[in-house]
């Protein structure tokens, strides 16, 4: 997500996917909405499911070979998709139709999901986020029953709609894996506008479908799994790196953009096509679709392509190129990118921007700032897919880093000028809001307002890295990213993690400035 400057108000900007060639699309009638819940298994209405009930076959998977996955990496990385043998595998497919006016479309299919359990004590139940089910998503979604050893299983489900709790018959011992295979559907509700932006839905004849399929978020150390809510203002999903193999079929007039690589494709009937996706290790999935004008721009071997509305076909070589010259400058400073592709969509409505691995939707194109948004995104290929960290509990890890890594963009394009004057509005927004002694660290729901999580974890959240950029020294400062990046590439960092690989860069004890800036807080001098 990014903060766009202004003063005095502060617009959210929330802030993946390699593309395809252009795809036709028939707009098929869209069949009647499910009668369930959100969240509430999908079962026909006849039907009573008993715990063990025999279940329908499973699609056939091959999980041996990772000769796809590596396809969507660079030849310099392609051994990183034999290097992650227990991530999680998912094979999904999924149809999207649309109704006659474009104004609603039903995503419908099936995920079979291969999981490994990381900890060192046994598990007895799986947990799914049914994302479109949240208020920042323009959709409903149901999910279930779940096939588990060759049984269905009615998953629970829980906060509103947006968790499924699936409790396992027999506990899932450490180092053991499981394959749960789950039907889904999602339906679009209100069409997204500028006036109410969301993260997924109909907007201006692009669909945006981040998420569609039940993901399964994060398990941390402790053996939780991270299912809270996302507040308002914030990011939604905590997932580890997985891999994916995704079937889409779609109206075939349409262009197809998403997160991995085009693996093939096989013409379908009544005007659609079903596409294959493979991802490489990311942390999450997401497509859209529209009529789209293409343009590319590359940076060393990455392929950066615009997908924009033909509105808005004029704006396309410039957003390829600024996402190009972004991909450059953050590997310069951080480290590769291990990707063939990004993807830059013109999704109108979806805040300012978001980020996905991949793939990035840019909801102000046109907007004479739509350039700082597109360089705050592709900061998040690092900050967010690349090292994962906590988008609930510390935001600051990836978008105080995005927000400062648009300052590092602008010095590696020889403007420094800009790269100055953001720091300076940085400055003047803080001065103005005062009570600069709140900490950027504390988790999204602990800001007393939206303004203050954009203000305290973007803006001074920059500055934050900027007085440490000063204390570590500019060799010091690349040394630290680089190291940072190389230690939790494809992991998942926290702000401890963080601290300790600053201080062993400095080898000096900076317990003393995080504490002022992250932690604790305190009177903090603005100039």
């Amino acid at each position: 997500m990014r903060v766009r400057h202004a003063v005095p108000l502060f617009v959210l900007c929330m802030g993946c996917s390699l593309v395809s060639a252009p795809i036709l699309v028939t707009k098929t009638p869209v069949p009647s909405t499910a009668s369930a819940a959100p969240g509430e298994p999908v079962t026909p209405a006849s039907a009573t499911l008993a715990a063990g009930t025999p279940a329908p076959p499973t699609p056939d998977v091959d999980w041996t070979t990772e000769a796809d996955q590596a396809q969507a990496l660079l030849e310099a990385f392609a051994d990183d998709a034999a290097s992650l043998p227990d991530a999680t595998r998912y094979w999904i497919e999924a149809s999207v139709t649309f109704d006659p006016a474009f104004t609603r479309a039903v995503i419908e299919g099936r995920g079979r999901m291969r999981f490994t359990n990381p900890l060192d004590r046994p598990l007895d139940e799986i947990a799914f986020m049914l994302w479109p089910n949240n208020e920042q998503y323009a959709a409903e979604m149901q999910a279930g029953p779940v096939v588990v050893g060759g049984l269905l299983v009615v998953p629970e489900a829980q906060r509103e709609g947006v968790g499924l709790r699936v409790p396992l018959a027999r506990p899932l011992a450490p180092g053991e894996v499981i394959d749960l295979t789950i039907p889904f559907r999602v339906v679009t509700t209100e069409p997204v506008r500028l006036s109410s932006p969301k993260r997924f839905g109909i907007a201006q004849g692009m669909l945006m479908a981040p998420t569609f399929y039940p993901l399964i978020p994060r398990l941390t150390p402790s053996g939780e799994w991270q299912v809270a809510a996302a507040p308002p203002g914030g990011d939604t999903t905590n997932s580890d790196v997985a891999f994916y193999d995704v079937y889409l079929t779609v109206p075939e007039e349409l262009v197809l953009a998403a997160t991995g690589l085009e693996i093939g494709r096989t013409p379908g009937t009544s005007g659609t096509v079903t596409v294959h996706h493979a991802s490489g290790p990311v942390r999450d999935f997401a497509f859209a679709l529209g009529s789209f004008v293409p343009a590319e721009a590359v940076a060393g071997e990455v392929v950066a392509r615009a997908w924009v509305l033909p509105e808005h076909a004029a704006e396309a070589e410039s957003l390829a190129r600024t996402a190009a010259r972004a991909l450059q400058a953050y590997e310069d400073w951080i480290g590769p990118y291990p990707y063939d592709e990004l993807d830059v969509i013109d999704a109108p409505g979806a805040f300012g921007g978001i980020e996905y691995p991949g793939l990035i939707l840019i909801g102000v194109v046109g907007d004479r700032a739509d350039d700082d948004v597109v360089i705050h995104e592709v900061a998040h290929q690092w900050f967010y897919a690349l090292i994962g960290s906590d988008q609930l509990l510390e935001p600051w890890l990836d978008e105080g880093a995005a927000s400062y890594l648009e300052t590092l963009y602008y010095e590696s394009t020889g403007d420094v000028r800009t790269a100055t004057r953001l720091l300076d509005e940085d400055r003047l927004i803080l001065r103005s809001v005062g009570r600069t002694e709140t900490p950027i660290g504390l988790p999204v729901g602990e800001y007393a307002s939206e303004n203050d999580y954009a203000v305290f974890v973007y803006l001074k959240g920059a500055l934050f890295f900027d007085a440490l950029r000063n204390r570590l020294g500019e060799d010091g400062f690349r040394g630290f990213l680089q190291a940072y990046f190389a230690e939790h590439r494809y992991g998942f960092a926290t702000a401890e993690a963080f601290q300790t690989m600053a201080e062993a860069t400095c080898q000096c004890d900076l317990t003393g400035l995080f504490d002022l800036w992250v932690f604790e807080g305190g009177p903090l001098p603005i100039p």
